[in-house]
């Protein structure tokens, strides 16, 4: 039987052990009865229901700055600091009055402080109060909410702050983060998608030069799939063909005169050919698993400045894989689909990223091939639509 007596945990110890779990920091704002604003640095902070939108922090039964929040009223505000915060998230901490004096604010439509620079903030309704040992768990229904200022939150970890150092997705890169946003909104479309069709469905934006695997859903088991959320893509023909499709003829340049030195005539006039193609069928199209992965991974090397990869590699992969991409027409009999994609326009109407529908192991007919990317195109729908009720 499980030993279920009460054991004796060493508070330092528990402090310890909890502090290797790295948590971000907010300042939870009220205005007093007086007028003044009220600060109270937090870590532990936590969204608790979807419907309805519910949030909550747990302050200590003891604090001082606690029992101003919760003698101001019934509404507060999460301020997510950014980490270059640190300075602001002391001084709420440490001082007993006078919190924000200093630092720029400004009232919420509930009349809370909103602080400049923070990443977010979310303005809140007191829902209910519990009490949890010496804390106590604030729960808050969301009245409002929105995004700050751009840049990584602040993080706190092993008693020190910090910010937050990407393995793969540079999410800190302001132009990305703008694109992260927007793929946000389309996030239960692809996941829907994928659900339906068993398979993985990708998010893949153009930051300068480079293509961005910025966000997945589902799952799919042909040969090198670039499955990691984070790699990068040189904005290259044939990759990416959706933005050269639908952009400004000095994209599409761009596009073509990244590979045009190692190409042959035939294969340029293949390559400009290729953005009509596709603009008229609606979606791009790659079949051919293994000349398609092969030229992903000589495309990724040369990304990363490997220096081994040559021109005639980088010719010889792209000749390989130029037939399985936007050819005319629909596929004729059963063939290996690499990937569907298809683009979802921006509030400018420009191409914000695009989806891509990656195909599984084995030949599929072209009617399974027409059905899926009419259900591609049904959530690029679905994804522009939810973009443009911004």
């Amino acid at each position: 039987m499980v030993n279920r007596d009460r054991v004796e945990v060493d508070p330092g110890h528990f402090r310890e052990v909890l502090g290797q779990y790295p948590t971000g920091v907010v300042v939870v704002t009220a205005i007093s009865s007086t007028g003044e604003a009220l600060g109270m640095t937090v870590g532990s902070f936590t969204s608790v229901s979807l419907e309805p939108p519910l949030v909550a922090f747990l302050p200590s039964k003891t604090s001082s700055s606690w029992k101003g929040l919760r003698e101001s009223g019934n509404t507060f505000c999460i301020n997510v600091l950014r980490a270059d915060q640190e300075d602001l998230c002391r001084a709420v901490a440490t001082r007993k009055v006078d919190k924000l004096e200093g630092f720029e604010w400004q009232h919420s439509a509930a009349g809370n402080p909103v602080i400049a620079g923070a990443v977010a903030w979310i303005d809140c309704d007191t829902e209910q109060v519990h009490e949890a040992g010496d804390h106590e768990i604030v729960i808050g229904r969301v009245r409002e909410l929105d995004f700050g200022a751009s840049g990584q939150p602040l993080l706190f970890f092993r008693g020190g702050y910090g910010s937050f150092a990407p393995l793969s997705l540079a999410s800190g890169d302001s132009d990305l983060l703008g694109h992260l946003r927007l793929i946000d909104l389309a996030r239960p479309y692809m996941e829907s998608l994928a659900s339906t069709l068993t398979t993985e469905v990708t998010a893949i934006a153009l930051v300068g030069d480079e293509l961005v695997l910025a966000a997945a859903a589902g799952h799919t088991d042909i040969a090198v799939a670039p499955t990691r959320v984070g790699q990068r893509l040189p904005f290259m023909a044939p990759i990416g063909s959706c933005f050269a499709a639908w952009g400004d003829d000095a994209l599409r340049d761009r596009w073509v005169k990244s590979v045009e030195g190692a190409l042959d005539a035939d294969q340029v006039m293949a390559v400009r050919r290729a953005p009509e193609l596709v603009r008229d069928r609606g979606y791009a199209i790659a079949t051919g698993h293994a000349a398609g992965a092969h030229l992903e991974s000589v495309a990724t090397r040369i990304n990363a400045g490997d220096p081994s990869v040559t021109a005639e590699q980088l010719r010889r992969a792209f000749f390989d894989a130029l037939g399985g991409y936007n050819q005319p027409g629909d596929p004729e009999g059963e063939v290996e689909l690499r990937s569907l994609s298809a683009p979802v326009f921006g509030l400018d109407d420009r191409v914000a990223f695009m989806l891509t529908l990656w195909g599984r192991p084995g030949l599929m007919r072209p009617d399974e091939v027409r059905s899926q990317a009419a259900a591609l195109h049904d959530a690029a729908t679905a994804s522009t639509l939810a973009i443009a009720a911004l």
